[in-house]
């Protein structure tokens, strides 16, 4: 079976952290690349931007994007670690959803990565399909997800299939940030080697996470990062963001990779087919 790479973009905040949205008025070009050259993406949304009617929604919708939700608000003081609970959070996102598009969304993804047992129950119980925050790795004091699969599986006890993200080494995911740091080619490498290797078998996918602040830069919102962080952004943008994903995506093919929409995958895959993981994960 040939690996399908899936695109899949947070749309949030600035860096994930500031109070401005001014890197989703520079989208214009990364739009007119899925809509023009019909690549699918799956974007998980903040519910604040559903809630204010923020253009990029029709955008990415116009573009074919698929929707999911990325919480409400994406707040740093509220997704700590995999053991808080994110109630709030998640309802609120999933009600702002509901009310601007129309319908009950299929997937949701954790801001960060921050996802918790009870997370987990209650993201089933509220009819979501699939869940995509699963970083099978190990991020000191948020989670240590590094015994999970790397390919899907249902959480035991629900109906709710898990699409883990893809790493490009043990340690570091296939986010957008480390793509620009690596160089499109050496990540394209790396996804293959990883993939090749894997232990679950060959899997049919590959997640890969980008950020609009990955792909286009706002040098006064990045003020409010800490200082390691904002190194790891300044040396994305020297490369440039946008070109870099334009070309990691052409080497992805080179590699063999066949482009898939992570909803439209996630959908078709049979929960009661997939293997099975306990929680215990939570426990440590």
């Amino acid at each position: 079976m040939r690996a399908g790479l899936c695109l899949t973009i947070d749309v949030e905040q600035d860096y994930g952290r500031a109070g401005t949205y001014g890197v989703l008025d520079k989208a214009a070009p990364f739009i007119d690349w899925i809509r023009e050259e019909k690549i699918p993406v799956t974007a998980f949304v903040i519910g604040r931007l559903f809630q204010e009617g923020h253009p990029i929604i029709d955008s990415l919708l116009n573009a074919g994007a698929s929707l999911g939700v990325h919480g409400f608000s994406h707040s740093p003081g509220i997704f700590r670690d995999m053991h808080t609970n994110h109630a709030d959070e998640i309802n609120k996102g999933l009600a702002a959803f509901e009310r601007r598009v129309g319908r009950k969304p299929a997937g949701y993804r954790a801001p960060a990565g921050v996802i918790s047992r009870d997370d987990v129950l209650m993201i089933d119980k509220l009819g979501f399909r699939y869940d995509a925050s699963v970083f099978p790795m190990r991020r000191p004091i948020r989670y240590d997800f590094s015994q999970l699969p790397k390919s899907p599986f249902r959480w035991n006890g629900t109906g709710l299939v898990e699409i883990p993200f893809g790493l490009l080494t043990r340690r570091l995911p296939a986010g957008m940030s480390f793509i620009n740091l690596f160089g499109p080619k050496l990540s394209a490498y790396l996804a293959r080697r990883m993939t090749a290797g894997s232990h679950d078998g060959d899997p049919a996918y590959y997640v890969t996470d980008i950020h609009l602040h990955n792909l286009f830069t706002s040098y006064q919102a990045m003020g409010c990062l800490p200082f390691a962080m904002r190194l790891i952004y300044l040396a994305g943008s020297f490369t440039g963001g946008f070109p870099t994903l334009v070309k990691f995506v052409d080497s992805m093919r080179h590699q063999g990779f066949v482009l898939y929409d992570l909803e439209a995958y996630a959908l078709s895959l049979k929960a009661e087919q997939l293997p099975v993981v306990n929680m215990d994960c939570f426990d440590v």
